[in-house]
């Protein structure tokens, strides 16, 4: 794998903002209850990060970097609206029931921060596709949190019914989804750890190879 291609994939495994950074949890564990809230979910987070990194790419650097954050949360803000009122049109009952973590969305590390110390520093199209990863990382883990939760809890993935032999109604609680989350954060850092020292090991240790020289 080349090094451009390893970079654009640290949204979506290495730097991934819930499973691996451990960022915006709160929106997944306490509203992803099932495969169809978690779509919502990604649905805002999606559109409003994306298009608001595009807008305030266009932002003068030479505005002081504080003014310019709160620049970047009103953009948010105001790209949040249409996109609430959208989808609250279509899934009303299930926003509300989100209640204060769809709005939470809106002031996300990707927005705040990712934007100063990753995103603003490349051209225009990497920049593109680096902030799509990084959104798919997100999206990836909240989609499996909420197709889990569906699963255990309702014996169902969205409109599909599976049958299952036992289910897990406490999985629906703040509570469950902070435990399935810490689960699967684990299980993605030990592959990812466990795929770096497979590859590390296919490489001789300099070091290493000078110290059984020496004896």
């Amino acid at each position: 794998m080349s090094k451009k291609q390893a970079s654009l994939s640290d949204g979506l495994i290495k730097q991934n903002i819930v499973l691996m950074s451990g960022a915006l949890i709160a929106p997944v564990i306490a509203a992803a209850t099932n495969f169809e809230k978690a779509a919502i979910i990604c649905m805002i987070f999606s559109a409003v990060t994306f298009v608001t990194v595009l807008i305030c790419r266009f932002i003068p650097r030479k505005i002081v970097y504080t003014v310019r954050i709160i620049i970047y949360a009103l953009v948010a803000s105001i790209v949040y609206m249409p996109v609430f009122a959208f989808l609250n049109y279509y899934y009303q009952l299930q926003i509300d029931w989100a209640g204060v973590y769809i709005p939470i969305l809106v002031a996300n590390p990707l927005i705040l921060s990712k934007t100063e110390s990753r995103f603003y520093l490349r051209p225009i199209r990497p920049m593109i596709a680096d902030v799509i990863m990084y959104i798919l990382g997100f999206d990836f883990a909240c989609m499996i949190v909420g197709s889990i939760r569906d699963l255990l809890i309702n014996g169902a993935i969205g409109n599909t019914v599976i049958k299952m032999p036992f289910d897990v109604p406490a999985l629906e609680t703040a509570f469950g989804g902070y435990i399935l989350v810490g689960v699967l954060a684990g299980l993605c850092r030990a592959l990812y750890n466990a795929r770096k020292n497979r590859r590390g090991g296919n490489i001789a240790d300099p070091a290493k190879i000078e110290k059984i020289n020496g004896e």
